[in-house]
């Protein structure tokens, strides 16, 4: 006995010990294998209500509706409550130029919030996309278009599984073929599982104005985000300084501030229906002045760097050679500091057409690897 106690020391053998740390194994096999069927289930319950368009609907209701009422309820109070008490020390004639001000601003935002909404950057599969060919050269119309790599695919094995399409010494971009659309689409084009069709150089999804941003209104969007900037802050810090010089006073207190009490203090006629507005806007403004902030800075910077936020999201091995000037007017066109101004869609057109880029190769060999699944983006 005391001969196998001996051996099993020398050999660090115990038994109990062993016992116990095989079922604690056991344990953490089980757990972790709980966790991956459970987390399975939830990522497949969230694909399919993804798929199912419900969310991204009813965010485009939600964020739709919520402008329609905050533009037209915030040029109200701006100008016939704000304005003239913040400036109500300074000429009638100051008065009405921040009036007109305010007025320039809001038709420019919404201007470009109707031509991000309005300007669709999707590539569609139709008989006459003029960048898709036939099948046949007999003359007559075929049932449908087919792109040129299509017609080719006795040479896929030729071109590593990509297409290529109307390839110049100046491109050199292949085409890649969209297995939800069931079509080939053009460099930079990546599906989006929201809108449930292919984006011409996608950017992303977009849930405050309820679509994608990619190359027809990219622009739109960065000149919106600007004015969401200026109208947050500036116009936000006009109507805190209104709360805090009359509608402070007249409170019973600073809980009054906080949204659910606003709204109930309003209904039992504790709170004015317009200083409940301007409480209301308050929290607006500030929300959309650090959002509009942060998306005019990001794509004013990707932008610069002729990319795309989706490319940077993904690590897109894309190398841009195109200038600083000329990346910003394939986005905005010729004169693009103008668009500030004014939408110049009809003036000046933007350089590319969303299909062929010059200066731009993408490193479809590189070590590094990413997945066009439109996760988030």
């Amino acid at each position: 006995m005391f001969q196998r106690i001996k051996s099993a020391r020398l050999n660090n053998v115990n038994p109990v010990s062993n016992k116990r740390k095989n079922e604690n194994q056991s344990q953490e096999f089980d757990i972790r294998k709980i966790w991956e069927n459970e987390n399975d289930k939830w990522r497949a319950v969230y694909d399919r209500h993804i798929k199912s368009g419900l969310p991204a609907k009813l965010a485009q209701i939600l964020m739709r509706g919520l402008m329609m009422f905050q533009a037209p309820t915030q040029i109200y109070v701006f100008t016939f409550y704000v304005v003239p008490y913040i400036f109500e020390d300074y000429d009638s004639w100051v008065n009405y130029y921040m009036k007109v001000l305010c007025w320039f601003v809001l038709l420019n935002g919404l201007a470009n919030w109707f031509c991000v909404i309005l300007y669709s950057p999707a590539y569609r599969k139709s008989k006459d996309n003029p960048f898709l060919q036939i099948s046949n050269h007999t003359g007559a119309l075929p049932d449908r278009f087919e792109a040129r790599c299509e017609q080719a695919a006795s040479n896929q094995n030729q071109l590593n599984g990509h297409c290529i399409y109307d390839m110049t010494s100046k491109e050199g971009l292949p085409w890649n073929y969209c297995e939800d659309c069931s079509m080939h689409v053009p460099p930079r084009a990546h599906h989006c599982k929201f809108c449930k069709l292919c984006i011409l150089k996608r950017d992303h999804h977009c849930f405050m104005v309820g679509n994608c941003i990619g190359f027809k209104n990219q622009r739109y969007f960065i000149i919106l985000a600007f004015y969401a900037m200026i109208t947050g802050l500036v116009g936000g810090y006009f109507n805190y300084r209104y709360i805090q010089g009359v509608i402070w006073p007249q409170l019973n207190s600073w809980s009054d501030l906080f949204f659910p009490l606003t709204i109930f203090n309003t209904i039992f006629g504790d709170i004015k229906g317009l200083h409940c507005l301007m409480i209301i806007h308050q929290y607006l403004e500030t929300a959309f002045g650090f959002i509009g902030s942060a998306y005019f800075t990001s794509q004013i910077a990707i932008t610069a760097n002729g990319k795309t936020l989706f490319e940077v999201a993904k690590n897109v091995p894309i190398t841009n050679r195109n200038t600083f000037n000329r990346n910003m007017k394939s986005v905005f066109g010729d004169f693009w500091l103008l668009n500030f101004l004014f939408p110049m869609t009809l003036i000046f057109r933007q350089r590319d057409d969303g299909i062929h880029w010059d200066g731009i190769k993408i490193d479809h060999n590189a070590n590094k690897q990413w997945k066009d699944d439109g996760e988030i983006l």
